[in-house]
Parts: structure tokens; C-alpha cells; sequence
């Protein structure tokens, strides 16, 4: 009796609000992308248009599915905009200065921004200081090293073949479309599937109990910034071949709105629940968001604007609909009495 009682708020708190929060992502997406299609002209261009409209706003998407796993655990990571810098500077440099092929220095780059990742990893779990400030600093430090390395005149340039990772297409299908959409298809099964994403969801959700239960939490923690690196490495690579060229700064963009597209997602800011399903569909919805208006006419600064206003309000939400929260507060509320059960009549007492 008293476990039952005790387990079945967990359960209707968990599955009923997760599927509850993706349809309602979905039904979103579509009545966005009608609205977009019939309020502004040159949005809608076909299929083929609107998958091609996709590599203006993945590399965002890259950025959200390295992110997911960290806010699984109750992390952040501030650092992946200048990850990204770093690692796309970092190839540039080595393609152009070094002499090495692209095939050499892609792979270097990314291993560059795992290990940056690990570095991140290691410092929150050795010095048990909070990762919002160990990434915030590790930015500042990545920033500079990416400046100082990029000089007054960053490499650009790059060939063809290496440029169609940003803007070409197999079948019609952008390249970048396919490797979000393969990545997304893996880190779920790592999320849902494996040992390791089980771990993930454990310390989010309760990390004494985690640790108590024989986890090695730091090993988690440490993997899931491993993780965040090799994704903010690789958007800032896809970045490279789309614009042909790199910047120091070119990641800065990246952060506020890929982790508005966790929160929006449905991934608790607070670690321990969410989906990589919540966070693609959000892709996809800030994503034509922000194509939608920049067709309509609005500056980088209105978009940014909609996407920080979303990000609160994307919060607000989830912590009001949450069990326990405004809805149950108004159920209590307005909720009937239950009117005491009458006493027995005194003859039966007798």
C-alpha cells in the first residue's frame, strides 16, 4: 500500500506530461509552418524549398543534442559557442597553414572539441564546483585562445567538396539534414537504450541516489561533456562549410537559441527528464521561427528577442505544468469537499 502510493505520483507525472508536451510540439510545428506558408510570401517554396531552408538553422540543432545529455544530469555548458569557435578555427588553421587535407584536420577538430569537453568534465567533477561557473570560464579562455589563433585574417576559401557538407544536397535531402537527423537517431538509443543514458537520466533525477545505487556519477558527468563537445565541434565545422569561411565569434550565436530548443523541448532545466524527440521537433520550431520572421522582414535582433522570450516562457511552463504545480494548485482549489462520512445511528452501536 504504501509503496504503491508512493510510486504512482512518479508514474503519472512522467509519461502522461511527456507525450502531452511533444503533441502539443507537433500540432505547434504544423500550425507554424501553415501560418508561415500562407501569412508571408517566399516562405513556402515546395518540400524541397522548405528542407533547404533546414541548413540555415541545424547547426543550432547540433549544438541542442550535445546539450540534451548535460541537462539530463542537471548541467549546463556554456562553453559550446566557443567550442564550436575553436574547433572550426582550429581545422582552418591546420588545412591552411599546415598544410594538413580537410580528412585530417575535420577528425582533429572534432577530437579537439571532445577533449575540451573532457576538460570541462573533469574540472566539475574534481573541483565539485557548479558547472555553470566552470563553463562560463572555460569560454572566456577557449575565446581568446580561438582569437589568438585565428590572427587578423581567418582562413577561407575552403573547396567544394568540403562546402556541400553546409549547402549541398543528396536526393533533394540536405547532407546537413541527414547527419542531424542520423545524430538524433543516436544519442536517443544511447539515451533510452544503453547502461550509460540510463545513468544520465539517474543523476539528473536524483544524484545521492545514483551514486548510492554503485554509479560512478562522475564518469557520467564527464561522458556527457565529452559529448557536448564533440557536437559543438561538429556545428562549428558544418558552419565552416556553409559560409566557406571562418571567425573567433562565429559559435557566439549558437548557445542562447540551441538551449532554448532543450527547455522548449521539454528537457527539465533541472536534470532527469526529457527526450531527444522533444528537442528535435523544437529544432524544427524555432528553426522555421527564425526563417519565418527573417523572410518577413525582421532583424537578427527581433529574432533573438522572440527566441530569449521563448526560452522564459518555455520555463514558466514547464514548471507550472509540472505535478504539484499551478495546475494542481487550481484543482485544490476549486475542488468539491468531500462532505465527512455520516456517523452510525446510536441503536446500532447497541
Amino acid at each position: 500500500m504504501t509503496r504503491a502510493l508512493r510510486e504512482t505520483p512518479v508514474t503519472a507525472r512522467r509519461r502522461p506530461r511527456v507525450g502531452g508536451w511533444e503533441l502539443a510540439l507537433v500540432v505547434l510545428l504544423l500550425a507554424q509552418l501553415l501560418f508561415f506558408s500562407l501569412a508571408v510570401s517566399g516562405f513556402y517554396d515546395g518540400v524541397s524549398g522548405l528542407l533547404n531552408v533546414t541548413t540555415n538553422f541545424l547547426p543550432f540543432g547540433l549544438v541542442a543534442l550535445g546539450l540534451v545529455p548535460v541537462i539530463l544530469t542537471g548541467g549546463i555548458d556554456l562553453s559550446v559557442g566557443s567550442i564550436a569557435g575553436f574547433s572550426a578555427v582550429l581545422m582552418a588553421v591546420l588545412w591552411k597553414h599546415f598544410g594538413l587535407s580537410l580528412g585530417v584536420a575535420v577528425p582533429l577538430a572534432l577530437l579537439a572539441g571532445g577533449l575540451l569537453g573532457a576538460l570541462n568534465g573533469l574540472l566539475i567533477t574534481r573541483t565539485r564546483t557548479e558547472p555553470l561557473i566552470i563553463t562560463l570560464a572555460t569560454s572566456f579562455v577557449f575565446t581568446s585562445v580561438t582569437t589568438a589563433m585565428a590572427g587578423a585574417e581567418p582562413p577561407s576559401g575552403f573547396p567544394d567538396s568540403f562546402n556541400a557538407l553546409g549547402t549541398g544536397a543528396l536526393g533533394g535531402v540536405p547532407y546537413q539534414l541527414i547527419l542531424f537527423a542520423v545524430l538524433a537517431v543516436v544519442i536517443s538509443l544511447l539515451i533510452t537504450r544503453t547502461r550509460f543514458g540510463r545513468s544520465v537520466v539517474m543523476v539528473g533525477y536524483n544524484r545521492d541516489a545514483t551514486r548510492y545505487s554503485g554509479i560512478d556519477v562522475d564518469r557520467t558527468v564527464l561522458g556527457v561533456y565529452v559529448i557536448s563537445g564533440l557536437m559543438a565541434a561538429l556545428a562549428g565545422v558544418v558552419l565552416a562549410a556553409y559560409y566557406s569561411a571562418v571567425r573567433s565569434d562565429m559559435g557566439d550565436i549558437l548557445l542562447l537559441t540551441a538551449l532554448t530548443m532543450v527547455v522548449l523541448g521539454g528537457v527539465n532545466i533541472f536534470g532527469g527528464e526529457g527526450s531527444v524527440l522533444g528537442a528535435v521537433l523544437a529544432v524544427l520550431i524555432l528553426g522555421f521561427l527564425r526563417q519565418g520572421l527573417l523572410i518577413a522582414g525582421f532583424s537578427d535582433m527581433v529574432t533573438t528577442m522572440v527566441t530569449g522570450a521563448i526560452l522564459l516562457i518555455a520555463i514558466t511552463a514547464k514548471n507550472l505544468l509540472a505535478g504539484g504545480g499551478f495546475v494542481a494548485r487550481l484543482q485544490a482549489r476549486f475542488a468539491r469537499p468531500v462532505p465527512p462520512a455520516p456517523s452510525p445511528p446510536e441503536n446500532a452501536m447497541k
